[in-house]
């Protein structure tokens, strides 16, 4: 009876010991450092209803050249111009002088007929990019974003 209180004593110890090894960490992951792509650009960038316009003229293989503000000049070649539905139509530009990243904006309707632009610039490749968002019926701001805030990395 005595050895088998020890044996028991013995393997409890030994689960104990496994499965507290069993919870540590095997490999320390680090993962690489995303560039910023617009670094030197503002946080915020102010834009128009008629400049956003302007994108859904063109059509695909055609070269588009727009400037907001002064300070951010979106110019490439319309990868797609698609008219979903009568009230969504979706333009695709590839941009050159930021290494070749898409830029997506959509012209929808609301309910009310009024003319809604969803947008934005960015790379999973790269730390940073711009969310267009509505100010006013006129008036857009590209607003800076930080990518691992937006999309996640998922670490397995």
């Amino acid at each position: 009876m005595k050895h088998l209180a020890t044996i028991t004593l013995m393997v409890l110890l030994i689960l104990k010991a496994v499965s507290s090894f069993a919870q540590q960490a095997t490999e320390s992951r680090t993962l690489p450092v995303k560039p910023a792509l617009f670094s030197k650009f503002p946080d915020v960038i102010n834009c128009t209803a008629t400049q956003l316009n302007n994108f859904f003229n063109g059509h695909p293989g055609e070269n588009i050249n727009v400037s907001f503000s002064n300070t951010l000049i979106l110019s490439g070649n319309i990868k797609s111009n698609i008219s979903k539905y009568s009230n969504l139509q979706t333009v695709v530009v590839k941009l050159p002088l930021f290494n070749n990243i898409l830029f997506t904006l959509s012209k929808r309707a609301d309910q009310q007929n009024n003319i809604v632009y969803v947008g934005h610039l960015f790379d999973p490749a790269y730390a940073d990019g711009y969310e267009l968002k509505k100010i006013s019926p006129e008036n857009y701001q590209f607003i800076k974003i930080i990518m691992d805030k937006v999309l996640p990395t998922c670490n397995q």
